[in-house]
């Protein structure tokens, strides 16, 4: 897997990891500013430079009480596509999958979560199943950017939630703070956005969120690459 490619898709993979916590909180959810489908597109940057794309995409399910959230992430000729079934109350996960396409090898992963987080992960060096313990409230590392627009943002605010990253059978606490407001001029246009700096150990990443009902993810810079806003589709 390319290193550039895995720091931006695989949220805080490299931040400090940590294990379980049973005083773990849910997540406060505000209002939920998505409607029954979304597809957000965003060019990827490295010093300036447009090295990539990636599209996020939400759809409400039609018979469970569930939004499916996929992306797709293109770097180079590596492709990375995950996806996770979340509950539309908790925006908690039910299951995941993450698969990477690369000159260095595939990577196919299957979670699901239950009493525990059980893992399944196929290689070219073979199979291997892994059961993980997890805290009493938890969101999948792969859906986070997006279901954190859900939440009631206020300069100053401060939360903690804890990261299920499916590629490393880890749980990370992340330290979410809502550190700023300010304008921000993407590809898709300028808004006034809520700027939320998350946390882990040292390292540090920074999100924008707009502030409207809408609450669209308009960038995103986790210190190497910098994601911009370029297209909304609200309809197939």
């Amino acid at each position: 897997m390319l290193k550039k490619f895995s720091i931006p898709v695989i949220i805080f993979t490299l931040f400090i990891l940590a294990g379980c916590s049973q005083n773990a909180k849910p997540m406060e959810i505000g209002q939920i500013p998505w409607g029954n489908y979304q597809r957000l597109t965003y060019d990827i940057f490295e010093n300036d430079k447009l090295v990539g794309t990636a599209e996020f995409t939400i759809e409400k399910s039609q018979s469970t009480n569930t939004y499916e959230m996929s992306s797709i992430t293109k770097i180079d000729s590596t492709q990375l596509n995950t996806g996770t079934t979340v509950k539309s109350d908790t925006l908690m996960p039910v299951s995941s999958y993450y698969s990477v396409m690369s000159p260095q090898g595939d990577i196919k992963i299957e979670t699901a979560y239950k009493d525990k987080w059980n893992i399944k992960a196929e290689t070219s060096k073979g199979e291997q199943n892994l059961t993980v313990k997890l805290p009493k409230y938890y969101y999948d590392n792969d859906s986070l950017l997006m279901i954190m627009r859900a939440y009631p943002f206020k300069v100053g605010a401060e939360f903690t939630i804890y990261d299920a990253i499916a590629s490393t059978a880890q749980v990370v606490p992340i330290t979410n703070k809502v550190v700023s407001k300010e304008k921000v001029t993407v590809p898709y246009g300028e808004a006034e956005c809520f700027k939320v700096e998350s946390k882990a150990g040292t390292a540090k990443q920074y999100i924008w969120y707009s502030d409207d009902e809408n609450r669209l993810m308009y960038q995103y810079d986790n210190g190497k690459l910098v994601y911009k806003l370029k297209k909304v589709e609200n309809n197939k």
